[in-house]
């Protein structure tokens, strides 16, 4: 009797967690879904990536029979090479979003890419923001962006410098949203690192905050 009590007491312990996460806008069937639909993508960028790879061998084969057709060959490996380390890099992120579970803030970071702008020094940041919990209504709030590396004017590079506005990116959304600024770098300035940085509208939730290798998300 005593051990039914104590399962029946832990049933009712885990059933009331459980509501206070779905009141709280934590739906264990969205996860669920969610983790599903992440692990089909991994299985996809898996795929294609072992095609890619055959595709470079073959490709590496040919060359070393047609001297002839080497630089067009050669170029073409170098593309599926990038488009190879780009899906590694995807796996990564999606490998990290199952291990790291749904954020309190309810807001999870797409992926970040960094390309060069059309003057030195001047870079364009795609970035986009998407849900992480139930989209029952719209969620809001500020981002931010950072860069910490070496040079003469110091080791961060903060928003305002970096885009020339003293305000915060705004974000309002339901499901996703894309934002796309230039970030001009200080002279003789190495970038390092970025820093994303999403703070809800709500001031009881703290910010999320991510850090990326500069030379991970920069695509030529």
């Amino acid at each position: 009797m005593r051990i039914g009590l104590a399962l029946g007491a832990l049933l009712v312990l885990y059933l009331a967690f459980e509501l206070g996460r779905y009141s709280a806008g934590y739906s264990i069937l969205a996860a669920v879904h969610e983790h599903a639909v992440l692990a089909a993508d991994i299985e996809r960028l898996q795929h294609t990536q072992r095609t890619l790879e055959a595709r470079v061998a073959e490709l590496q084969t040919f060359n070393a029979g047609h001297a002839h057709a080497e630089e067009v060959v050669t170029h073409t490996i170098a593309q599926l090479q990038a488009q190879i380390a780009r899906q590694r890099e995807k796996l990564a992120f999606y490998r990290g979003v199952l291990a790291s579970g749904a954020p309190a803030i309810g807001v999870r970071v797409g992926e970040v890419q960094l390309s060069p702008g059309k003057r030195p020094l001047h870079f364009r940041a795609d970035l986009s923001l998407l849900r992480s919990d139930r989209p029952d209504g719209e969620v809001a709030g500020t981002v931010s962006l950072s860069v910490a590396g070496s040079g003469p004017g110091g080791s961060t590079v903060n928003h305002q410098a970096l885009t020339g506005h003293a305000a915060d990116l705004r974000y309002r959304f339901r499901y996703y949203q894309e934002f796309k600024p230039t970030l001009v770098l200080p002279p003789g300035f190495k970038p390092e690192r970025l820093t994303v940085t999403v703070r809800s509208s709500r001031s009881n939730i703290a910010p999320l905050v991510q850090t990326y290798p500069w030379s991970a998300i920069s695509v030529p």
